[in-house]
């Protein structure tokens, strides 16, 4: 949302003083299995959540590419902490609400750019959640990693970005749209002419950044 939690707080102020639509383009709260998931867990189907795991693990390296100001922190803010692990944490505050605790850590276990190549956030939510996610940037083996267990059963969301959903009663196909933001475009659009609330709102949206500034740790690479 921002490059540190004043700046997403001072955007979240001046959107109330304004009276202003501040929308997040946290698209993954519009996948149609997000979405179920929420449902499902809303109606127990996994008993009361304990643990959410979440992975993303890529290769990147300092070869030139369009992407390559992910590891400039004055353009990015930071590596994978700020870029993949963002996305993966809202989806955690969707579902589970405003987060209680958390830390982490950063390192450079691999690559030695200017930002982390590798971190690891753990988040308390309200009745016993504990929520984990790992990203890296120096792993070969693709990895996009979603589970929820439960204390009777668990959820499984992997890949995050595929279509499958299976839970203890059933097993459910729910493709994204073919292009991904068109749906939380959409909803900001609708919000904008009062016909739908905000599915990511600045409000809810901060915790994001609350939490990434909490998981800041730089820890030595062994």
């Amino acid at each position: 949302m921002a490059m540190s939690e004043a700046e997403a707080r001072s955007m979240v102020q001046t959107a109330e003083e304004t009276g202003l639509k501040l929308g997040v383009a946290y698209y993954r709260r519009a996948y149609p299995k997000v979405q179920r998931a929420k449902q499902l867990l809303d109606a127990c189907a996994i008993g009361k959540p304990v643990l959410a795991e979440l992975t993303c693990h890529e290769w990147r390296d300092e070869k030139g590419s369009q992407r390559s100001w992910l590891i400039d922190p004055a353009q990015a803010g930071g590596g994978p902490l700020y870029d993949i692990a963002s996305h993966r944490i809202d989806v955690l505050n969707f579902l589970f609400g405003e987060p209680r605790r958390a830390f982490g850590y950063i390192s450079n276990a691999v690559h030695h750019y200017a930002v982390e190549d590798n971190a690891t956030v753990m988040i308390d939510y309200a009745g016993g959640v504990r929520g984990i996610v790992d990203v890296r940037w120096h792993s070969k083996v693709k990895r996009d990693e979603c589970r929820i267990r439960g204390t009777e059963g668990e959820m499984e969301l992997s890949p995050l970005n595929g279509p499958e959903l299976i839970y203890p009663a059933g097993r459910e196909n729910l493709p994204v749209n073919a292009n991904v933001h068109s749906p939380i475009i959409e909803n900001f659009v609708d919000a904008v002419e009062g016909e739908a609330p905000l599915l990511a709102s600045g409000n809810s949206s901060f915790w994001t950044d609350w939490i990434t500034e909490r998981a800041q740790q730089k820890i030595g690479a062994e």
